[in-house]
């Protein structure tokens, strides 16, 4: 029988939360960090998870933590370091061993995030040469933030790839809709660090990378 992936010629992933894990205290700790020098309203762990992982960041950032978007995130990627993230975050042990066994299957691989790059080269780093044949920062391009498609359709330009040729893996609202307005059918990986409320958008749900390959 077929595999989640055998109808797909690219699969493509969203990386912090998806294929490596920035650990909740360091989140959680920078976040309200970051609120708390700008004298905003004290967050939650559940307005920070919102913040992390969800859409629509800057509206976010205005309506629970009652900051200017952009006042905020200048004052959190002074404290956001990548030497401090990259002690903190780690590659999913299912992340290299899947990114390898997709090449097995003579699959492109992408990876699509909105991490700033010198976050995002970071984090592929700690993926130990999986490989992956793009991948791409939203937040230091021309581009608007996921879930606005047009990241995902330069990405899909580059490889010579179509939306029905895609699969996109992810573990939030936000790259559901990514992929949904992109046109590209979405999986749905259940890390267990938030709610996630738009199933409909995704074609299956798994717990583990190494179910793509299971029928």
């Amino acid at each position: 029988m077929a595999s989640l992936i055998d109808r797909y010629d690219h699969i493509s992933f969203d990386l912090d939360g998806t294929l490596v894990h920035t650990i909740d205290t360091y989140r959680h700790a920078t976040t309200r960090r970051a609120v708390r020098d700008l004298g905003g309203s004290e967050p939650d762990e559940t307005a920070m998870d919102r913040f992390w992982f969800e859409a629509g960041r800057n509206r976010i950032i205005e309506e629970l933590f009652k900051l200017d978007p952009d006042v905020f995130w200048n004052h959190f990627h002074v404290i956001d370091t990548i030497e401090g993230r990259g002690r903190e975050t780690y590659a999913y042990e299912d992340a290299e061993p899947a990114l390898h066994r997709i090449k097995d299957y003579n699959k492109q691989t992408s990876i699509i995030t909105g991490a700033p790059s010198w976050i995002a080269e970071m984090e592929v780093g700690k993926l130990n040469k999986g490989p992956v044949d793009h991948y791409f920062s939203i937040t230091s391009s021309e581009y608007a933030e996921k879930p606005d498609p047009a990241s995902f359709f330069h990405v899909l330009d580059v490889l010579k790839s179509t939306p029905k040729q895609t699969l996109y893996v992810g573990n939030s609202n936000e790259d559901a809709l990514f992929a949904h307005q992109a046109g590209v059918d979405f999986l749905y990986l259940e890390r267990r660090k938030h709610d996630f409320d738009l199933t409909d958008y995704a074609i299956a749900t798994i717990h583990s990378l190494d179910q793509l390959f299971e029928s």
